[in-house]
């Protein structure tokens, strides 16, 4: 399949737009590479390299006369969104067995990558579950579980309505620590629940950046070094902004009450 430049150009934007937003959803920086590679490569463009980690993604396409085109995009906001990176994913396999035109591969792309700011159910008893069992788990009693659910909730929502972009992640992951902390110590001090600690334990598993500290030592296992130190050190961070937030609530209310 011949293409002229601007075509070039397209194929080349398209592949780094997908694999933007698969980085922005939680993807190993490995499959990344493949799919902007598996894109360019359905729509003919066989010599391609591209270099990607968790903040940028670079490619760059040489034409038969030598010419190079070479475009990047940077990624300031990432998260974990298991549902939309599976919609992306089909959509990299359908745009390589069929090859649809480019408006029309935008198009679904657009309505994939559409913010839902939607109260889902499903995820919101989710993050109930995982609170009440942790909590339990780690030594605390029914009523510390049952405490331990509607600050989840709250979690939930604070995640779905009050995060936006452009906020520095460290400083709301820190927010919402001291928030579900402020309202464990408030719990136990009115009677629901006995363990302030064992609630905070409960819900601090909530934003604890487990599936990023794996995807690090998954990264560095497969040879990607630079990205997989980088998200282990983001994910030590993040833990640590975990920490302080619960630490100005222990140290604020715990003292007073």
């Amino acid at each position: 399949m011949q293409k002229n430049v601007a075509d070039k150009d397209a194929v080349l934007a398209l592949a780094l737009d997908v694999g933007k937003s698969m980085v922005r959803c939680g993807a190993e920086i490995n499959r990344v590479e493949e799919t902007v590679l598996r894109i360019c490569y359905a729509y003919g463009l066989k010599r391609t390299e591209v270099f990607s980690v968790i903040s940028m993604i670079t490619a760059t396409v040489t034409d038969n006369d030598g010419v190079t085109h070479t475009q990047m995009r940077r990624i300031h906001t990432r998260g974990v969104n298991f549902r939309r990176l599976e919609n992306l994913n089909a959509l990299s396999r359908k745009i390589c067995a069929e090859v649809p035109d480019i408006a029309g591969a935008r198009e679904e792309l657009a309505a994939i990558c559409v913010e839902n700011k939607r109260f889902d159910i499903f995820v919101c008893m989710g993050y109930v579950v995982a609170a009440m069992g942790f909590t339990v788990f780690f030594g605390g009693s029914l009523l510390d579980s049952l405490a331990s659910a509607p600050i989840a909730v709250v979690l939930y929502l604070v995640n779905l309505y009050v995060k936006v972009n452009g906020v520095n992640k460290l400083f709301f992951t820190a927010l919402s620590s001291a928030i579900a902390g402020f309202a464990a110590i408030t719990f136990v001090h009115f009677g629901f629940g006995h363990d302030a600690n064992m609630i905070m334990i409960g819900d601090i598993m909530l934003l604890i950046p487990g599936l990023m500290l794996i995807n690090s030592v998954r990264e560095m296992l497969c040879g990607d070094l630079m990205s997989g130190l980088l998200r282990l050190l983001e994910s030590i961070v993040l833990a640590l902004s975990v920490a302080c937030g619960f630490a100005v609530a222990i140290m604020t209310l715990g003292s007073v009450w």
